[in-house]
């Protein structure tokens, strides 16, 4: 093989390696502003998070689940546009499955919505839109259909 070649191969490896690695690095580097149930809670994460006495959803899914990462996203947008006004907790169900039979989750991601004082008001299994979200939490004062036709 030429010289040139080899430095042509040895490029597109490069860049083929370094794409990915980077795009990787970045994406763990974006700390995510949902409260995660982890062992830092003492007992059930949902309860400790209801304590903070604003609106919650607490969505209930698995990171091998296409739809939870879908609300997963939605969610950490919300919980940084709104987070002093609402609360949002994730719980992880197939790591921590005793939360299937506490909160019966039937379908993954499921998303239950509390009022300030603790109260479980709404529940929604599958996907859901961000405007649907703020509806069910009280933050928009017209269901998104609704909103859709005034406008």
């Amino acid at each position: 093989m030429r010289p040139a070649t080899i430095v042509r191969w040895a490029a597109l490896l490069l860049v083929a390696v370094a794409i990915p690695a980077a795009g990787f690095w970045m994406f763990q580097a974006v700390q995510p502003a949902i409260e995660k149930a982890s062992a830092r809670f003492d007992g059930d994460a949902v309860q400790a998070v209801l304590r903070q006495g604003k609106p919650t959803v607490a969505e209930f899914g698995s990171d091998k689940c296409v739809g939870c990462r879908e609300m997963k996203k939605i969610l950490d947008g919300l919980s940084r546009e709104h987070g002093a006004s609402i609360t949002v907790v994730s719980v992880d169900v197939l790591a921590n499955r005793d939360y299937i039979r506490r909160y019966q989750i039937q379908a993954m991601p499921t998303q239950i919505f509390f009022d300030a004082e603790g109260r479980e008001v709404s529940r929604h299994m599958g996907p859901m839109s961000r405007e649907d979200i703020l509806f069910k939490l009280g933050l928009n004062a017209l269901p998104p259909e609704t909103a859709a036709r005034r406008s």
